[in-house]
């Protein structure tokens, strides 16, 4: 039967406005004035209630520290609570990507509760020669670039030195030339955050006698600089081959300010995501070490940055760099700064982040933060059937209480035994999650089975 979403604000793209929705099957098939369908449809009563686009999570690690069929299937359902319906996992490692990408994609069709799509970390000599075998095959348009892996990937990986990529600078620029000469449309992920800079600070810090067990000395070892220095340099080889660079979990206030500066003559296909971690937390977290991460957390100042960011649109897109992972595994070498395991899983925060710090706190509009939610994301990453709210597109929606409240307690953790929200209290969440016009979940409770989500194949 067909659904009716009716009596609801819709947010599109540059405005709030009162419509009905009309679904038949997985698509939105018509926006009428409200009150104004007469055909048979189960009704969906959307009174007092605002109807965005679904989260579209571009930035996950799922399967790093978990098996990735257990982490789609036990951390997918808390993604939902919290208005997502789609993700795109990087995928990385050892062995013949067109092989592990295909063992991937049945580990997500048969567990996930949302579609997702995959990137493709980019660490050996050999990816390079497949790319657009990578395209054609496996559907992937977007790959990443690790700096922090310069000149150790081999070890990550367990290849041989000589056929892994160095990740330094000239690798970066081969790289987005490389993929430039293919098409536009693909898309180079960086880790920015350069390793020349942070070892040598990490070098000296280890030589001073300082408290160990501290989140701050451990930001002490990639201050905002750091990134900042490292973005900057990429952007500027990203402009000499016109690539297409997307700047992942950007941390620093002064790395906006600095985009903004640059943005005129060398921002190009420049865009910056950046997570709910940097957007709430500093790191005086009460969460300690458990909240240690690549680029680090750091001060309040960096905080209000990122959310200006937000608000003028040098900021774009948000993803978790959600990990699943217990904390066995996060001190398995150890409990201090230099034993901690980085990575923290935060799954579905992306929408309550943005609708309680962003629009209750700072008044940042609604359709602002549903392009940084998933506007945006569907058209950097090649999403074609995702991202807004328009005729023919997937009928994927998070049906908004603004009002509605939630504290992170141990059933909202996903797929891990920690949260670093856990205690913090959050303004505004879905009533409703669809997805491709299913109903996946309403009032914090599962109503679909694991296993429904597809995998998206993208093409340029």
């Amino acid at each position: 039967m067909k659904k009716l979403i009716k009596n609801g604000t819709v947010v599109f793209e540059h405005e709030e406005k009162k419509v009905d929705l009309l679904i038949d099957g997985e698509k939105i098939s018509a926006i009428l004035a409200p009150g104004s369908y007469e055909g048979e449809a189960e009704i969906i009563d959307a009174e007092g209630l605002y109807v965005m686009p679904g989260t579209i999570d571009p930035h996950m690690h799922l399967g790093l520290y978990k098996p990735l069929g257990d982490a789609f299937r036990y951390d997918t359902p808390r993604q939902a609570i919290g208005g997502l319906t789609t993700l795109i996992n990087y995928h990385r490692g050892k062995g013949n990507y067109f092989e592990t990408v295909k063992e991937a994609i049945d580990d997500g069709e048969n567990n996930s509760l949302v579609d997702f799509a995959i990137s493709l970390g980019l660490c050996a000599k050999v990816h390079l020669k497949q790319i657009e075998g990578y395209i054609e095959e496996l559907g992937i348009t977007s790959f990443k670039f690790f700096f922090d892996k310069q000149d150790i990937a081999h070890l990550f990986y367990d290849i041989p030195k000589e056929e892994a990529l160095t990740l330094d600078k000239a690798d970066l620029y081969y790289i987005l030339k490389q993929l430039r000469e293919i098409s536009p449309k693909l898309l180079l992920c960086v880790h920015c955050e350069d390793p020349d800079v942070f070892r040598a600070l990490e070098r000296e810090l280890k030589e001073k006698d300082i408290n160990k067990y501290s989140l701050a000395n451990f930001g002490k070892t990639r201050p905002t600089f750091v990134e900042t220095a490292c973005v900057a340099d990429s952007m500027w080889i990203n402009s000499v081959v016109d690539g297409n660079m997307y700047v992942v979990h950007t941390a620093a206030g002064s790395t906006v300010e600095m985009y903004e500066t640059l943005k005129a003559k060398f921002g190009g296909n420049v865009t910056l995501e950046t997570c709910p971690q940097y957007l709430t937390l500093t790191d005086e977290a009460e969460a300690g070490l458990l909240a240690k991460v690549n680029p680090p957390l750091h001060a309040q100042s960096d905080i209000e940055a990122l959310w200006e960011g937000i608000r003028n649109g040098s900021v774009k897109t948000m993803g978790t760099d959600n990990v699943p992972v217990d904390k066995a595994k996060k001190y398995e070498r150890g409990d201090d700064i230099w034993g901690v395991y980085v990575g923290f899983g935060g799954p579905g925060m992306i929408l309550p982040v943005l609708l309680s710090e962003g629009y209750h706190k700072r008044n940042i509009p609604l359709h602002t933060l549903s392009q940084v939610n998933s506007i945006n994301t569907a058209r950097i990453f090649g999403l074609e059937d995702k991202g807004e709210i328009a005729i023919g597109k997937d009928a994927d929606l998070a049906i908004v209480d603004l009002d509605l409240e939630r504290t992170i307690t141990p059933e909202l953790f996903g797929y891990s035994d920690f949260s670093i929200y856990e205690g913090m209290t959050f303004k505004g969440w879905p009533k409703y999650t669809l997805s491709r016009g299913e109903v996946i979940q309403k009032d914090g409770v599962i109503t679909a089975e694991c296993g429904r989500g597809k995998y998206i194949r993208r093409s340029i």
